[in-house]
């Protein structure tokens, strides 16, 4: 089988409105199916993450990806507000219509502390699990202790942890910050229902010196913890293309590889069956 990315945005700034966008040169245009990095044609299948337009047109936001000419396009993790328990089974009932959603994210990474303790927030998680749908968590390295406490309580919500959890690049794996994230790391991998994406390191930092010196270890860290089967690739396209320190698909995949020293078995696992068996996608 080819490579499944598991983590790939798209955008179309002449339909939607993305906020977030307006401070980011590089990213502030058209990012559209036709464009995505294909790895030299190994990539089979993509996973569509959710773009953080604006909340009103999230719902057309899926419909708009669900809807394009995107051969390789394998399912959409759409995004939902956890915050409006009230209006969230609506929501999923009209995601419900939309071919191709597999999971939903709520960008955790720029919320105050208190999300993780939010009723609101763990009543929709719930609601997630009740239907079956997975929980995209993409979280900073500070916010994994909230994290896990949270999970706990949510046995069976299937979550897959985006980028490591954002690891603290520049400061390294034996960093205060480095330690505190890799025991973070094995409290995860010990939750049965979670996952973990391999993906995003490229745009954590601006020192190719310091990417090349330390993301290996915490690749390894990761792989080790989780194990291939629950963990998957993603390049987290056009983000880490295009930030950071940058980079394509299949030098990632290469980084990767070269970390973890994958088996046969292995490297099949993290470039598409991991991701396949976690949310459920085509065989």
């Amino acid at each position: 089988m080819g490579v499944i990315d598991a983590h790939v945005h798209v955008w179309d700034t002449a339909r939607f409105d993305y906020p977030w966008l307006s401070g980011i040169p590089a990213l502030n245009a058209p990012m559209l199916p036709g464009d995505v990095d294909r790895a030299g044609g190994r990539v089979s299948g993509m996973v569509f993450v959710q773009a953080d337009c604006a909340a009103e047109s999230s719902l057309d936001e899926a419909r708009w990806v669900s809807g394009a000419e995107w051969p390789e396009l394998v399912g959409i993790v759409a995004a939902a507000n956890l915050h409006d328990e009230s209006a969230l089974p609506g929501h999923l009932d009209a995601l419900a219509e939309i071919p191709g959603v597999v999971g939903i994210r709520h960008l955790l990474q720029g919320e105050p502390d208190s999300v993780f303790e939010s009723a609101a927030v763990r009543n929709s998680l719930g609601m997630l699990a009740e239907r079956g749908l997975s929980f995209d968590a993409c979280v900073r390295h500070d916010q994994l202790p909230r994290l896990v406490t949270l999970l706990r309580g949510l046995p069976t919500l299937r979550v897959v942890l985006d980028h490591l959890g954002k690891p603290p690049i520049d400061e390294g794996i034996d960093s205060d910050a480095g330690i505190a994230w890799a025991e973070a790391i094995g409290q995860l991998a010990a939750l049965d229902a979670v996952t973990v994406k391999v993906s995003g390191l490229t745009a954590e930092t601006q020192d190719a010196a310091a990417l090349d010196r330390n993301a290996g270890a915490f690749i390894r860290h990761t792989v080790e913890s989780f194990g291939a089967d629950r963990a998957m690739i993603g390049s987290d396209w056009p983000v880490s293309a295009k930030l950071g320190t940058g980079g394509t698909l299949e030098a990632w995949i290469a980084r990767v590889h070269e970390a973890t020293g994958a088996s046969a078995a292995e490297r099949t696992a993290i470039e598409g069956t991991s991701a396949q068996s976690f949310y459920g996608l085509p065989g």
